[in-house]
């Protein structure tokens, strides 16, 4: 009942903020606001070399250590074996499920038109099976056989979750879709819903698929620790920073749109600290990083999916970005790829939030049935 009054709380305070920046630079409401929305029209785009140069610099700047550190211990390490057991039987349905479903999503068959707006939904249900089924083959373990009831939670809890950044994109107008059909209102809420449903899982998904894969994750489970994030003064300074970011967004939208992705996480985990909730966060004071590297690579690899997915889709979203609209992997410019990070890591906290998910011990185990099958193919061979 506590989480479910913080979440509100925290949705009343995403949803007013940018308002009330807006609000205080003497505008009035735009026409085009509304608590469901969809972004159809572009906004402006633009290219600067200085600001392009200066955000390439800072994202290069915080990710050389973590390359840096994989590269290091992946080096000294001794060679993985690649234990699995049989893929099962229904990975393989479901990779004929995205084949069938990436076929129709590319091409424009007449007797397939009726539903040509709905092959979103078809091809990530098809990736969340999919990538359930590599995790079992590794582990023994997978969210869709073993916990069935938390990945149906997700879909529920996934459709409000992207709700909340379509209504923020209002302020910033980052993206907007086209060749959206028109409907009734409630049919419209209804299928875009079903679209937005499979984020968390298909991010959550793949948390735990790479959390498979000893050689990713061993080097991040000791390294730098931050004994300041299980301090109170740092909750609440994540509060105030991502309130702040919120309102100063309705402000200076053009100026500030990269914040849009690091204020909702700066809220949840600011709340989740105070509240003395579990979060994988907690592991920085002891110098585990896996939950937070992991969690930011898994958007990371669902986005490049999403971009792919996207840009022949017959209903697909366009990018308009100022100051770095350029140098474009599918629909995305390259630098707005880094956007993927953060957003990967308010999944995770929104997941350990809203629904309990112990991220860091799932992370444990998962990687412990891996070093179990290892071994026991290696006593078997012997």
């Amino acid at each position: 009942m506590r989480q479910l009054s913080s979440l509100c709380l925290l949705l009343i305070v995403l949803l007013v903020l940018p308002l009330f920046g807006l609000l205080l630079t003497g505008y009035s409401l735009p026409p085009h606001l509304a608590l469901f929305p969809i972004s159809t029209k572009p906004s402006i785009t633009s290219f600067s070399w200085h600001a392009w140069g200066m955000l390439a610099v800072l994202l290069g700047t915080t990710l050389a250590p973590v390359v840096y550190r994989f590269f290091q211990r992946t080096f000294r390490s001794k060679h993985e074996r690649l234990c699995t057991t049989t893929f099962p039987w229904w990975g393989w349905i479901a990779i004929n499920w995205i084949v069938i479903s990436w076929i129709l999503a590319w091409t424009r068959f007449d007797w397939f038109s009726p539903w040509q707006v709905h092959t979103f939904p078809l091809l990530w249900l098809g990736y969340i099976v999919l990538l359930n089924a590599l995790t079992y083959q590794r582990s023994r373990q997978c969210l869709l056989l073993h916990r069935p009831c938390l990945i149906g939670k997700l879909f529920l809890l996934s459709a409000g979750f992207w709700w909340t950044f379509e209504y923020l994109n209002q302020f910033v107008n980052n993206w907007h879709y086209e060749n959206i059909p028109e409907t009734a209102w409630l049919q419209y809420f209804f299928y875009t819903s079903l679209s937005f449903s499979t984020v968390l899982p298909a991010v959550l998904s793949t948390y735990e698929w790479l959390a498979t894969f000893p050689r990713l994750t061993q080097p991040f489970a000791t390294w730098h620790t931050f004994h300041w994030i299980t301090n109170l003064k740092t909750s609440w300074l994540l509060l105030a920073l991502g309130s702040i970011g919120l309102g100063l967004i309705g402000i200076w939208p053009m100026l500030l749109f990269p914040i849009l992705w690091v204020c909702p996480l700066c809220l949840l985990l600011g709340s989740q600290c105070i509240g003395n909730d579990y979060t994988g966060f907690r592991s920085l004071a002891q110098g585990d990083w896996r939950p937070i590297i992991l969690s930011a690579l898994a958007a990371l690899v669902c986005g490049l999916w999403w971009e792919c997915w996207n840009v022949y889709s017959f209903v697909h979203w366009k990018y308009t970005i100022p100051y770095v609209h350029a140098f474009k992997i599918f629909e995305m410019p390259i630098l707005g790829y880094a956007g993927y990070l953060p957003f990967g890591l308010t999944c995770l906290v929104m997941t350990e939030f809203a629904l309990g998910y112990q991220s860091h011990a799932q992370l444990t185990m998962l990687s412990k049935q891996t070093e179990n099958m290892c071994h026991s193919h290696e006593a078997h061979e012997v």
